[in-house]
């Protein structure tokens, strides 16, 4: 029952909540649990989470316990103690909203719910971009924002997977990057049959969440991957060649897709800036962002 608290890694489980153990729930809640077999690997990616002053309207809810006790007789002599985070689980998913409304489905051929689905989208959107400022502020950097990472409690939308985030200026783990991460987060192969790799030393920064969030605005406007005009979106080494060599051509692809999903000039200007193959041409925080017109044009 204790093994996975030894293997030095990191292991998930669906569990039930039931609550303290002085004051049980009968029913129970869904929660996933996060369990550290590493000390070093849990101060990395949940320790900080737990000394931040995050404001939780904003993000999934998470309590920490541990496993193992010196005096537990469960546990052999000079076990490490395992770091649990449970982590309250949601049904919905950003991504099945966006799945809902696809690129020239019938629904967007009608103008009244189309611009119900694009007002509704963008407070999300906005509010998403809250959050992400929220961890910024308290010097985390994500590294992981897509439309499976924002969820749905009660009437709320929030940012989950904050387990795997990093103190700014820290490396990101491998399993972090993805499709949602920007350029140099890939070390481009000079031979085409080679795959490309990711960047083992990519720093966290705040460009990293810029990026991935022009990402995320892009496809929940147009209803499409990202990828869906420039490759074969099935393919994750093709996408992530495609990010590797990301140039001004493939953003000017997005431009042209979004105004023919009905965008005007503004929120063009805002998913064109988050999506530079440079750091440094990105919008340089997510108050820049969230100060952008864009948020106050109405549809």
């Amino acid at each position: 029952q204790n093994n996975f608290a030894y293997s030095g890694k990191v292991q998930y489980f669906d569990a039930i909540d039931y609550g303290p153990v002085n004051n049980p729930s009968t029913a129970g809640e869904k929660v996933s649990l996060i369990c550290y077999g590493s000390n070093e690997v849990y101060l990395k990616e949940a320790k900080h989470l737990q000394e931040s002053k995050l404001d939780m309207k904003f993000y999934e809810e998470f309590e920490y316990f541990d496993i193992g006790d010196v005096d537990d007789a469960n546990i052999p002599s000079g076990a490490k103690l395992c770091h649990c985070v449970a982590v309250v689980k949601s049904k919905l998913s950003f991504f099945r909203v966006v799945a809902g409304m696809p690129r020239n489905h019938e629904y967007r051929a009608n103008l009244n719910l189309l611009e119900r689905y694009f007002s509704k989208v963008k407070s999300i959107m906005f509010r998403v971009g809250e959050g992400i400022y929220n961890l910024h502020a308290c010097n985390i950097i994500h590294g992981q924002i897509d439309s499976h990472s924002i969820m749905k409690f009660g009437d709320r939308w929030k940012i989950t997977r904050l387990c795997g985030s990093v103190i700014r200026g820290g490396p990101f783990s491998i399993s972090r990057l993805g499709a949602h991460s920007p350029p140099e987060a890939f070390v481009r192969s000079h031979q085409e049959s080679s795959s490309t790799s990711q960047n083992p030393s990519l720093v966290a920064e705040p460009s990293v969440d810029i990026w991935a969030f022009g990402k995320l605005v892009y496809e929940a406007f147009v209803g499409e991957s990202m990828f869906a005009p420039l490759v074969n979106d099935d393919d994750e080494d093709l996408q992530y060649r495609c990010i590797a060599g990301w140039n001004d051509r493939y953003v000017k692809i997005l431009t042209k897709r979004l105004s023919e999903s009905g965008i005007g000039a503004l929120g063009i200007d805002l998913v064109y800036n988050c999506l530079q193959m440079e750091p440094n041409t990105r919008p340089q925080s997510m108050a820049q962002i969230l100060q952008h017109e864009f948020w106050k044009e109405k549809h």
